[in-house]
């Protein structure tokens, strides 16, 4: 579970919380004052109906996937350097065939193990993970812009909503309750739509491409700890080829470099 995600919720809930509270202590505005459900219907409904507007049904999908793994962190890079490295030592050893019996959570990685057990050739694993590495993060992209836009439309769906307001408002100027209705409308729509992108969809959307991006070094660490395997090669080797693709200090605390 990524802690600073949960914080972060965390933070913008109680400080807004405190706002709402403050006005109702100092200035008697009672909570129910900033729901109205008209106004989120306006901006949820109309944000998520542009949304699926714009989106394929397989973008739809990738967008609620990935969902969960914005509060969740990635493997990390050097975990699976450590692991590459075990497993080219055991190749090394015993033969391709004893990988066969590791436990191995990362699903990239337990593809591409399996291919190396099934013996294929080099040039046909390469491919084939290459191809995968490439569609699954086309997918991650699609999901992560699915979000992006929820962020994008909402504060227009918000000026849509501040629109329809407006207009009840003006309809019928002598009456006091159409009135208050009419400028609650204009003004909570405003609030829903900045509060939607930019305590949520947004902030997601940033998330899930930064995770994208991690996922995506990671699998092409995969790509070339496999190859390098399949030659049979030096596993200490095989730590200083991959330390290139992490930072000078998480190279450092490779198991290897520890022992």
């Amino acid at each position: 579970m990524n802690v600073l995600s949960l914080f972060g919720l965390f933070v913008m809930f109680a400080f807004i919380g405190f706002a709402f509270w403050d006005q109702n202590t100092n200035n008697g505005i009672p909570y129910g004052q900033y729901i109205q459900a008209q106004g989120i219907a306006i901006v949820a409904g109309g944000a998520f109906g542009a949304a699926f507007l714009k989106s394929s049904t397989n973008d739809f999908k990738a967008a609620f996937a990935l969902l969960p793994r914005a509060f969740k962190n990635p493997i990390p890079s050097s975990s699976l350097i450590d692991q590459l490295v075990e497993f080219a030592d055991i190749a090394r050893k015993n033969g391709l065939i004893a990988l066969e019996s590791q436990q191995i959570k990362h699903s990239f990685l337990a593809k591409a193990v399996q291919l190396l057990v099934d013996g294929q050739k080099p040039a046909v694993i390469a491919k084939t993970l290459e191809a995968e590495s490439e569609a699954q993060a086309q997918r991650e992209k699609h999901g992560a812009t699915f979000w992006s836009y929820l962020g994008e439309v909402s504060p227009a769906m918000g000026m849509v909503g501040t629109l329809v307001g407006l207009v009840a408002l003006l309809a019928d100027m002598s009456s006091q309750e159409k009135l208050t209705s009419g400028m609650s409308t204009a003004l909570l729509t405003t609030l829903y739509g900045a509060m939607f992108a930019n305590m949520f969809f947004l902030p997601i959307a940033a998330k899930m491409r930064v995770q994208s991006e991690v996922e995506e070094l990671n699998r092409e660490i995969i790509i070339e700890g496999v190859a390098f395997i399949q030659t049979g090669g030096n596993p200490r080797v095989l730590a200083d080829l991959l330390s290139s693709f992490i930072t000078p200090d998480e190279a450092k605390r490779l198991a290897i470099n520890t022992k």
